[in-house]
């Protein structure tokens, strides 16, 4: 971030982030679909984004872009894949500097499709055009200022928000808070679990109001329950 304006930013991100989240119970009205087959058509965006050597950026907006479309339309469950790999498309013209062609996309979904320009334009309709989600990344760069960018702390942050792409029960949470909670975590795995009055500061968010959307992450990776005050290092 440009530091004479990184206040302004921030304040912007955080403004602009409640306007790119999802319903977090759109399934509910989709017919075909569930929230596993999201996961499925998530886990194989992963792959095609290893395979690609994309920004991590560009995945988490794949999947905001995934979740708001299915929140406006309804699809069914033959256009969930091509949903998938136009989002990605997307999110790759946007992040990355040279973003592969549409030809590579079209192969890595064993060529079931022949186009994507179509879908792409639809997708963009869908969503008024608006691209400007700010991802969990952002506000990782904006509150590690405040352990001094930590590497072995941004590590495993960045684990956890790789893992909360596949995680439907996250889509309530803003990415602010995703990005809050996953360092939270990460400090307390790290014997570092005290949440000082800078992390509170550049984060703009309490412990006390970090510590739910903790615990839904704990629960997702490995079922235990983070507690609170004495009994926070519980299952770790």
């Amino acid at each position: 971030m440009v530091s004479e304006y990184v206040i302004e930013i921030f304040n912007y991100m955080k403004e602009i982030e409640l306007t790119t989240m999802p319903n977090p119970n759109y399934m509910e009205s989709q017919k075909e679909l569930a929230w596993k087959m999201r996961g499925i058509l998530t886990d194989w965006l992963v792959q095609v984004h290893v395979r690609f050597r994309l920004l991590p950026e560009t995945l988490f907006l794949c999947v905001n872009l995934i979740d708001r479309f299915l929140s406006a339309r309804v699809v069914s469950l033959a256009k969930l894949q091509l949903v998938g790999i136009t989002c990605l498309f997307v999110a790759a013209k946007v992040e990355e500097i040279v973003a592969p062609s549409v030809a590579h996309f079209l192969y890595c979904a064993d060529s079931s499709y022949t186009y994507l320009r179509q879908p792409e334009c639809y997708v963009l309709k869908t969503l008024d055009w608006n691209l400007s989600y700010p991802s969990p990344m952002h506000f990782l760069r904006r509150i590690s200022k405040a352990d001094e960018y930590d590497v072995k702390a941004r590590t495993i942050v960045k684990y956890f928000l790789e893992i909360q792409c596949l995680e439907w029960r996250l889509l309530a949470a803003p990415p602010s808070l995703i990005a809050a909670a996953a360092i939270w975590l990460a400090r307390l795995i790290l014997g570092q679990d005290k949440w000082t009055p800078n992390l509170a500061h550049y984060s703009s968010y309490a412990e006390s109001t970090i510590i739910p959307t903790a615990n839904l992450k704990k629960i997702i990776c490995n079922g235990n329950i983070i507690g609170s005050g004495n009994d926070r290092r519980k299952g770790v």
